[in-house]
């Protein structure tokens, strides 16, 4: 069947470019994200596609490279139909875009649209999936500080006075290699 194969083709450089990235081998990395999203593209395979630009996307704001890891969120949130982790994924990584860029209410209403995604499908959580059950943990803290920037602004403390750091979330497959 194409679509496993093409599944198994984008897991295999999936695979090869979180290990490069991990290895911190920069470009190696980007190489094998790329063949990755060039064959979901060519393939037509949708949820592959937004699979890679969440992990790119990702690697991408690590680096410092935001305007290009928003270009690769919105494609990936831009597809219909994405697993629930992927998608809240995509846009809790958006929203620590936002956040390093100042951009603080965005990031709280994206933040709240992925806890409510979540809580959702998972009301009591006994039935989710324990990376998403820690998934849902951090974007709820994540918004819970992002809401305290917010409240600050709306006292009218001005944005330059204020200091944020918030801590991303390491991916599954990164911290399996760090």
């Amino acid at each position: 069947m194409v679509l496993e194969e093409a599944d198994q083709q984008v897991k295999l450089w999936l695979q090869l470019a979180h290990e490069a990235y991990s290895d911190r081998q920069m470009l190696r990395a980007f190489h094998y994200f790329q063949r990755a999203l060039d064959y979901a593209q060519e393939k037509g395979h949708d949820l592959d596609v937004a699979l890679v630009c969440r992990d790119l996307g990702y690697v991408c704001a690590r680096e410092g490279s935001l305007d290009k890891a928003l270009v690769y969120f919105d494609q990936g949130l831009a597809i219909n139909g994405v697993e629930l982790s992927v998608r809240t994924g995509l846009m809790a990584n958006k929203a620590s875009v936002f956040v390093s860029l100042g951009a603080y209410r965005p990031a709280l209403e994206l933040l709240e649209e992925s806890s409510g995604l979540i809580r959702s499908k998972y009301r009591d959580f006994s039935n989710a999936p324990s990376q998403l059950v820690h998934s849902h943990a951090a974007i709820v803290q994540m918004a819970d500080d992002v809401r305290k920037v917010v409240d600050l602004l709306d006292m009218g403390v001005r944005a330059d006075r204020i200091q944020v750091d918030i801590k991303r979330q390491e991916p599954p497959w990164l911290l399996k290699n760090e």
